[in-house]
C-alpha cells in the first residue's frame, strides 16, 4: 500500500510535469531578494562549494546568522517548488533569505560534490538542508518536509523552521 506522504509527493511531481514549462523551469529564476550572492540563487555544477562556503561563513559571521546549505539541483522538483513559492510570495522569500546566509550546493549524476558533501551527515531526500554555524560546525541536518504541508510549501512551517534555527543574540 502506498503511503499518503508518497502519494502527495507523486501528485506534486505529476502536477509539475503537467504544468509545462515556466520561467523557473527554464532556469530563469529571478532572485526573490535583491543583492543575494550567486551561490544563494542557483545550482551550478561548475561552482566550487568549498570556496562558496568560506564566503557564506564570512557573510554569516558579519550578520550573526547561520549558513543554510541547500543541496539539490535543477532536476529537483521540491527545489523548483520552493523557488516558485518564493517567486510568488516575496515576503516569505525575504524572511527565508533574511534568516540565513543561504548557499546552494549542486548535486546530480554529473557532479555529486562528493569531496565537499562527505563532510556532512548522509542524506537521501532533496532538497536537503544543512544548518551550519558561523564557525563551520554542522548544527543540523534537515529534510524539506518540515516546511511542507499538504504537498505545498507552507509559510507558517517555513517561519517555524527559520525561527527554530536562529542563533542566540551576541552578548
Amino acid at each position: 500500500m502506498i503511503s499518503m506522504h508518497a502519494l502527495r509527493r507523486f501528485l506534486a511531481v505529476a502536477l509539475l510535469a503537467i504544468a509545462g514549462s515556466t520561467a523557473l523551469a527554464a532556469g530563469r529564476f529571478d532572485p526573490p531578494v535583491d543583492g543575494l550572492p550567486d551561490y544563494a540563487t542557483r545550482f551550478d555544477a561548475a561552482r566550487d562549494p568549498e570556496a562558496d562556503l568560506q564566503r557564506a561563513l564570512a557573510a554569516a559571521t558579519q550578520k550573526n546568522q547561520r549558513v543554510l546549505l541547500m543541496v539539490g539541483g535543477d532536476w529537483c522538483v521540491w527545489c523548483f517548488l520552493l523557488d516558485r513559492h518564493f517567486d510568488r510570495d516575496r515576503e516569505a522569500a525575504k524572511r527565508f533569505y533574511g534568516g540565513f546566509e543561504v548557499m546552494r550546493v549542486y548535486y546530480n549524476d554529473d557532479n555529486r560534490n562528493q569531496a565537499f558533501l562527505s563532510k556532512f551527515p548522509d542524506f537521501t531526500l532533496f532538497p536537503h538542508f544543512f544548518v551550519v554555524e558561523a564557525d563551520g560546525r554542522v548544527a543540523g541536518s534537515v529534510v524539506a518536509d518540515v516546511m511542507i504541508r499538504e504537498a505545498r510549501y507552507d509559510n507558517a512551517l517555513i517561519d517555524r523552521f527559520i525561527a527554530s534555527w536562529q542563533p542566540s543574540p551576541p552578548r
